[in-house]
């Protein structure tokens, strides 16, 4: 995952061929061992990934 730009955006990709993960791109869910994580844009730059339902910190 990385920004887009420096006004926002984040894009996701696969690891193995680089390709756009559409999905993970659109809503932000990511899954990792069974374990739902929300990613998203951190507040002053950068890509933040936390566990679904925990408030923004």
């Amino acid at each position: 995952m990385g920004n887009t730009s420096l006004s926002g955006g984040f894009r996701a990709v696969h690891l193995a061929d680089g390709t756009e993960c559409e999905q993970v791109t659109a809503d932000g869910m990511v899954l990792i061992d069974d374990v739902r994580y929300q990613a998203g844009e951190a507040h002053m730059g950068g890509i933040v990934v936390q566990p679904e339902g925990d408030p923004p910190g």
